[in-house]
């Protein structure tokens, strides 16, 4: 997530100039599930982060992907998260205790993942499953905070979080300098990919668990 200007001013002015299929694909698994999982930057605008959302979703998780398949000026098809509305995610989202969304910021920082987003519970916990699997973590950063009640990943009921990844850290997840392959071949990824996904999957089944038993004891 540079810092550029966007092209388009939200979803539907980029669906109505461009071509679907040439120019972006929409993936979405709709499973009634909990959480939603998003990369709304996915193919070659921020490129590793459609095949990390789908592996944070995995079989049981909503997932929404919004690829860019265009390799000249992909940055061109980038909608910032305030004005990025598709009416399928919107649904996802309203049905959804929580949301967590998955972005590439450059080459802004060296190694360290942002974390921003409203649901401080969600955020703290994060912060400290990715700082046990030895990545480096900012909490609090400069930029791409992901606060605004217009961010869609606050859009779910619980609120959620956004996560920020330098290109230098992605590399490293990825075998080889392919991030996507737009055939939907599977793109070889290496134990830091790994490490990632199942921090993320885990908090995100602990604080459904943390929200079961606070209802029940409600009740």
């Amino acid at each position: 997530m540079g810092s550029h200007r966007d092209v388009f001013p939200d979803v539907p002015a980029l669906k109505s100039r461009l071509k679907e299929k040439r120019d972006y694909r929409i993936r979405i698994r709709y499973r009634s599930a909990f959480a939603t999982i998003v990369s709304p930057h996915g193919g070659y605008i921020e490129e590793g982060t459609s095949a990390l959302a789908r592996a944070c979703a995995g079989p049981d998780l909503n997932f929404f992907d919004f690829q860019g398949l265009r390799t000249n000026d992909p940055q061109e098809l980038h909608v910032t998260s305030t004005r990025f509305r598709d009416p399928e995610l919107m649904k996802m989202l309203a049905a959804s205790e929580l949301a967590v969304s998955i972005h590439g910021m450059g080459d802004e920082d060296d190694m360290t993942i942002w974390l921003g987003g409203l649901n401080k519970e969600l955020k703290e916990s994060m912060l400290k499953a990715l700082l046990a699997n030895g990545f480096l973590v900012d909490p609090d950063s400069p930029r791409h905070r992901g606060e605004s009640n217009l961010n869609f990943v606050n859009m779910a009921k619980q609120k959620g979080v956004q996560i920020e990844l330098p290109n230098n850290l992605l590399k490293t997840m990825f075998v080889g300098p392919r991030k996507f392959a737009p055939t939907g071949r599977c793109i070889k990824t290496t134990p830091i990919f790994d490490k990632f996904v199942k921090a993320v999957r885990q908090v995100v089944h602990a604080e459904k668990r943390r929200l079961k038993k606070l209802n029940a004891s409600n009740q």
